[in-house]
């Protein structure tokens, strides 16, 4: 008799740059060799190739958008896996998910929400889907509430477990990765890196963020060496149109560096002085655990920091939600405290995310729930 490996197949709709896209890739390598895992996404888009396996099983539905084509294909995918545990990932990924488990039973099925502000389509038909799932995982206390209060999932169907953070992959920068990452990012020695790292998006208020800069500019605060460099892709097409434009008319282009998408994150986080996220919502935001444990400081706003990533006045600042004011205030705040008051709050920052979010901890709590539900749906513990 040998030890039975578990098959999970991971459904999610591609690879591109998300925080749900790469912690679905941390828990694939990181799992014990018991579990078997499998991938299946319906877009061959891939942004996060040092983190995908080179013997991981991926399967592509080759669709551009989730309907009956993508749901026949995912069914079939679930008919040749025959996965002892379906766990999917995003909104739309999880209303299919279960729609294909109904076709072909799997014994354990668990879903993923890793966002606030969920879809009307999704929250409409969650309470009646979460009864057919085993667990609703999500990876913020924030989350939680609104699955509870507004998709009305039952308060014991939803478990919170948050997101790895990789403290070996994002660590303070020597001075020589400090020099190499300041050049390559073309930052003058007296720059003072504000990095906001996010979509350009009504989600992550970067007009708010503008706003700020143009009261910290009218009040000359604004000093000329302060350069916010903006990293990632243009999601929303009129909120990216808009944008430059609606910095253009306050006055604070100049201020702007625009960077796109950045694979080389940590090298990002080592050139920066101070991390920024004014988001109006968010799950438990990937980049500030990464930022604070690269010991940069952060200003957050209340909605990306509901489950305590930044200790106020500590690690950093947060703020009120779409509050302008309080925004430029602590903006101004974390300038004038100079070089080595950030440092000590960086240094704080990583002790804290360290101790409080390790890939142990994450990694001991998920393989624990399912371990227990292979348990309560009485799964065979070996095969022949």
């Amino acid at each position: 008799m040998s030890e039975r490996r578990y098959k999970i197949l991971f459904f999610i709709p591609n690879l591109q740059q998300g925080g749900a896209e790469r912690q679905i890739l941390e828990l694939v390598t990181r799992l014990p060799s018991r579990f078997e895992p499998v991938l299946c996404v319906w877009q061959d888009v891939v942004h996060y190739s040092e983190y995908l396996p080179r013997d991981l099983r991926v399967h592509v539905l080759g669709v551009d958008r989730m309907g009956r084509k993508g749901l026949g294909r995912l069914v079939e995918v679930l008919r040749q896996e025959r996965p002892d545990i379906l766990h999917s990932y995003r909104d739309k990924a999880n209303l299919f998910a279960r729609l294909a488990a109904r076709r072909v039973p799997v014994p354990i099925v668990l879903t993923g929400v890793r966002n606030r502000a969920i879809g009307l389509p999704y929250l409409a038909t969650e309470w009646y889907l979460s009864r057919r799932t085993d667990r609703v995982l999500t990876n913020s206390e924030g989350v939680r509430r609104e699955l509870v209060h507004w998709a009305r999932v039952s308060p014991d169907k939803v478990q919170v477990i948050h997101n790895f953070i990789d403290g070996e992959r994002f660590h303070p920068p020597s001075p020589e990765e400090r020099v190499a990452a300041r050049a390559r990012f073309k930052l003058a020695d007296d720059d003072l890196a504000v990095l906001v790292p996010g979509r350009v998006s009504l989600q992550k208020h970067h007009m708010g963020l503008a706003r700020a800069l143009a009261r910290m500019k009218k009040r000359g605060r604004l000093a000329s060496n302060v350069r916010v460099l903006l990293a990632g892709r243009e999601r929303d097409r009129l909120y990216s149109w808009l944008f430059p434009r609606w910095a253009s008319w306050l006055g604070v282009n100049e201020s702007l560096v625009r960077l796109g998408t950045v694979k080389d994150m940590p090298t990002l986080y080592h050139a920066a002085d101070v991390l920024v996220l004014p988001s109006l919502w968010e799950g438990l935001p990937n980049v500030v655990l990464e930022g604070q444990a690269s010991a940069l400081p952060a200003v957050v706003s209340h909605a990306a920091n509901v489950d305590k990533i930044v200790l106020d006045g500590v690690t950093g600042f947060e703020v009120p939600t779409f509050d302008g004011p309080a925004l430029a205030n602590a903006l101004e705040r974390i300038v004038d405290v100079g070089t080595p008051a950030r440092q000590e709050m960086g240094r704080k920052g990583r002790e804290h995310v360290m101790a409080s979010f390790s890939p142990e901890r994450v990694l001991r709590e998920t393989v624990a729930l399912y371990d227990a539900l292979i348990a309560e749906k009485g799964l065979s513990p070996c095969a022949e």
